[in-house]
């Protein structure tokens, strides 16, 4: 016999007796449920959708309202601060030319002047009180303080010479809103006690009540006195103004 046959036959009796040992084995008993497993984990995110389709004959895009009633008044709110103070504005533009004033009737204008001696230190030991009248015209000096009080507003020349026999301050002094105080200061050394005068003067503008007067000092009122020794404040109206305007 040829060896390929023999070798076919070899085969074929081991494919059948393979068919026949699997079916004649007998099946294992099924099994008891196991213990369910645990929870996978979360999977991927998935891919962006296809965009929604849009459906004809609708539209889904949201339309503004009407407008609402108004609200209630507030109250109102809490005053603010004082702002600050602006700049000045531009001058304005000159004005019409005024009517002509009436003519002065120099008979009627007052002519204050005045002029005192005999100087000495009041009992406050400042202010020095020229008691003896000379000359006191619409009676605006006061002999018994030593002040001139105006009453006819203007421009006024003030001057004093005054004999001392020692170291002698004198001051020019007035009540005008703003001024220092004493005004004016005259001074004079004297160590050697001879008679000399110190003397002094100016122009000041006085509204109405304004006063002016002569002051020294505790340490410095050598005012000589005698029968043969002058010493004198004078005062008078250079010009006026009627609306008492400086």
């Amino acid at each position: 016999m040829p060896r390929h046959i023999v070798l076919l036959s070899v085969l074929l009796l081991f494919v059948f007796g393979s068919i026949h040992s699997q079916t004649s084995v007998c099946p294992a008993v099924n099994g008891k449920n196991g213990i369910p497993g645990r929870a996978g984990r979360p999977g991927q995110k998935g891919d962006r959708g296809d965009p929604g389709a849009m459906i004809r004959g609708y539209d889904f895009t949201a339309t503004k309202g009407d407008p609402g009633d108004p609200g209630v008044t507030g109250e109102p709110g809490r005053e603010g601060s004082v702002g600050p103070i602006g700049s000045p504005g531009a001058p304005g533009n000159q004005g019409p030319k005024g009517p002509k004033g009436a003519v002065a009737n120099m008979a009627i204008q007052k002519r204050p002047a005045f002029s005192a001696e005999d100087p000495k230190v009041d009992k406050n030991g400042k202010t020095v009180v020229f008691s003896k009248i000379i000359t006191n015209q619409e009676n605006m000096y006061n002999k018994d303080t030593g002040k001139f009080t105006c009453a006819e507003p203007g421009y006024y020349y003030f001057t004093f010479q005054v004999v001392g026999n020692g170291d002698l301050c004198l001051y020019i002094n007035t009540n005008i809103p703003g001024k220092d105080n004493p005004l004016l200061s005259f001074c004079d050394v004297n160590s050697k006690k001879f008679h000399q005068v110190n003397s002094g003067g100016t122009v000041l503008f006085l509204n109405k009540g304004n006063q002016v007067w002569i002051e020294t000092n505790e340490k410095s009122k050598n005012i000589a006195t005698g029968e043969d020794i002058s010493s004198v404040f004078s005062g008078f109206l250079i010009f006026p103004l009627k609306d008492g305007a400086s």
